[in-house]
């Protein structure tokens, strides 16, 4: 069994659901019984969040017909059942228009229905053009998560027993990425997460491989829209991959790979536009992790990045101050992505978007060591990542020697954390230049 995963942007137009079909049918060849995993077509998931966002304003039926409109134009026919689907959630729109909000538990169900109408919609239209295949919802086969909303992890084990008896050896499916469910309410897994639908099935179902369709050639050395002549990344870790997630590569949902790793299966990723033979991926993520000559393999960035300052003259040496601090944000959802320690001060890394909620927070903490709280915004997250990292002289003295060189100042430097990654934080008006310099240094040769 072959898990095969297409995003968003493989779903533009009826053009991109031929070539959708192209790449299916190539499986064939292989003998294997396919898991496809759809996401919501494209900018449907933001017409959803917008529509959630100006719910009191939300004209009901315009937005529902303008949404099966879009999905009318892919099938090329009107179809009553794709009708009912998108019509599905008219109800929990108008009762929340009533109410004139929408709690978070019937967020998560509205954002999700973009990808409950992709997988209906893919699945008459590959029957149309003869591929015996049925569609799975995860309300029916039993993807089990933790519960939270927004952002939710899910439940393997559990859901694992569940595939199982539902799935049939041989059968080909069509299943909505991007949310599960906990006591029969759905629970988003957070943007990008039909790739991690992808690989919890793969887990699941001892599938052989994954593959994602994406519009662009896999992994690269950097952002192309911030540097110019970067390089593709044809062979990564799961470290390596799991790192340029966490640290903002957008090409992978941050939780993607630790399925993939429990169980060894690789992950392949392909560019659906230049697609010539599943035996041709533009990256492949494996457990094997190789060291290339320059040791850094690519460099990724996060703008969504803020740090708050616990200062004080022995912050850094009061038993269990850290595990307070800690303890008060996860009471509170804020995830803590990173911790930085010195005697005098302790510097916690979290997400801009958490910025006023954790500002609410420290107004509330009382810690008698903590003379000042200071928070630094405006900055962006730098990370290096490659196997050996750690462990070949020098790499680190490059990287900052090529930054220095630009005359750029670095706020603040973790290595260690992790045994691929080396990442530190700059003003937000120095990240190309950073970002430039760094991937002149370690990949300016290739290029002459």
């Amino acid at each position: 069994m072959f898990v095969v995963k297409f995003g968003g942007s493989n779903l533009k137009n009826k053009e991109d659901l031929l070539k959708i079909l192209e790449v299916v049918r190539m499986y064939k060849m292989y003998n294997k019984s396919l898991i496809i995993v759809i996401s919501a077509a494209y900018n449907v998931t933001n017409q959803l969040i917008d529509a959630v966002a100006k719910i009191d304003r939300l004209n009901v039926d315009e937005f529902l017909t303008s949404l099966y409109e879009r999905y009318r134009s892919f099938l090329g026919r009107d179809d009553e059942q794709l009708k009912e689907r998108v019509f599905e959630i008219k109800n929990v729109l108008l009762g929340a228009k009533l109410l004139g909000e929408v709690p978070v538990q019937v967020q998560d169900r509205i954002v999700s229905h973009g990808e409950r109408c992709s997988s209906l919609m893919l699945t008459k239209f590959l029957q149309d053009h003869g591929f015996n295949c049925e569609e799975a919802l995860p309300e029916l086969f039993g993807l089990v998560t933790d519960g939270r909303f927004g952002n939710a992890t899910v439940e393997l084990e559990t859901s694992r027993k569940n595939a199982i008896s539902f799935f049939e050896r041989g059968k080909n499916y069509v299943v909505p990425g991007f949310y599960g469910l906990h006591e029969g309410r759905v629970t988003i897994l957070g943007r990008g997460g039909s790739d991690y639908t992808a690989t919890c099935l793969a887990y699941c179902l001892d599938a052989e491989r994954v593959d994602l369709y994406k519009d662009v050639s896999g992994f690269m050395t950097c952002d192309p829209k911030h540097v110019n002549n970067v390089k593709p990344v044809r062979s990564l870790s799961y470290d390596e991959a799991a790192e340029l997630s966490y640290f903002g590569a957008k090409i992978l949902h941050h939780a993607t790979v630790e399925p993939l790793r429990k169980k060894g299966i690789p992950l392949y990723i392909f560019n659906i536009n230049n697609f010539k033979s599943i035996d041709e991926p533009d990256t492949i993520i494996t457990a094997n992790g190789s060291m290339t000559k320059d040791v850094v393999k690519s460099i990724s960035f996060t703008d969504d990045i803020a740090v708050i300052q616990f200062k004080g003259s022995n912050v850094g040496r009061v038993p269990g101050l850290l595990g307070q601090i800690a303890s008060t944000f996860g009471a509170e959802n804020v995830n803590i992505k990173s911790v930085i320690t010195a005697q005098t001060s302790i510097n916690v890394l979290i997400s801009r978007q958490d910025l006023e909620k954790s500002q609410k927070i420290v107004s509330r903490i009382k810690i008698a060591e903590v003379e000042q709280i200071d928070f630094k915004t405006n900055i962006s997250l730098i990370a290096a990542v490659g196997n050996g990292i750690l462990q070949r002289h020098g790499i680190a003295a490059r990287i900052f020697t090529a930054v220095s060189k630009e005359k750029i100042n670095v706020l603040m430097i973790s290595a260690g954390a992790s045994e691929v990654t080396v990442y530190f934080i700059v003003n937000l008006e120095d990240r190309d230049r950073a970002l430039r310099a760094i991937h002149e240094e370690f990949f300016g040769d290739e290029r002459e």
